[in-house]
């Protein structure tokens, strides 16, 4: 699906140098990938989000796209996919069906399109019953649940959706129940996920591959694929053996 090749990505710092923060970041995304990215705090995961989400071109290096029929072009970033920060994000002004269907409209999707859009997508996270609801009527989890739900009805075209650590202000409780449902909506909406988080378990728990980031600059440390079948036994002996090994790359 894309070929990320980031040679260098550098800002300048408040004593007008330049600082490197992120180099040779290579690696594939592949259709339907969920992808984690760990590493120190301050290493580069978000901006190398950004970088995706297309929210920042300046770097040295491309990404690619390659289309069912191995054609390759530039990757247009921006505008081609789903966006979910690590707050909520939600306008508090409009309900729950209205947030889902704001990039709709900006779209000028026609009202039956938004419509069926958003119900079959309160649909899939049991909250269709809660749709005339606003955000401040709703839990931590149910307003991450509607921001999964606004970034793929904004992107109806695309399968590709990152995430900034979104579950980082949830309780331990609700934040396992939530996995259990981004990997049921991972599956049938066919996403493709670059998920960034600091947490090892979570990591290991969702994706079929985490990428390790060093720091000063981030590059990469190890590219690991997670082979178990889901859903996840997180006390088995597989999974914490996968747990340990990326711990000694931090």
């Amino acid at each position: 699906m894309l070929d990320i090749n980031i040679e260098s990505k550098q800002f300048q710092t408040p004593q007008k140098t330049t600082k490197e923060v992120l180099s040779q970041i290579h690696f594939k995304l592949s259709d339907h990938d969920f992808i984690s990215i760990i590493g120190p705090s301050g290493c580069g995961k978000t901006t190398l989000l950004r970088i995706l989400a297309g929210f920042d071109d300046d770097f040295v290096g491309e990404i690619e796209s390659s289309d069912h029929n191995r054609a390759t072009r530039k990757f247009s970033r921006l505008g081609n996919i789903g966006y979910v920060p690590q707050d909520f994000s939600l306008f508090p002004w409009l309900t729950v069906e209205d947030n889902i269907k704001f990039g709709l409209r900006i779209k000028k999707y026609s009202k039956d399109d938004q419509t069926d859009i958003t119900t079959r997508l309160l649909r899939l996270v049991e909250m269709e019953e809660f749709r005339k609801y606003y955000p401040k009527d709703i839990s931590g989890g149910m307003k991450q649940k509607i921001a999964i739900c606004r970034a793929i009805a904004s992107n109806p075209a695309s399968n590709l959706i990152v995430m900034d650590e979104p579950f980082s202000a949830l309780d331990a409780q609700t934040r396992n129940s939530i996995q259990n449902d981004l990997l049921h909506i991972w599956h049938e909406q066919h996403l493709t996920i670059v998920f960034v988080t600091h947490n090892i378990d979570e990591a290991v728990f969702l994706s079929n591959k985490v990428i390790v980031l060093g720091k000063d600059p981030a590059n990469i440390q190890k590219i690991e694929s997670i082979n178990l079948p889901h859903p996840r036994d997180r006390t088995s002996t597989e999974f914490n053996s996968i747990r340990k090994e990326l711990l000694t790359f931090l």
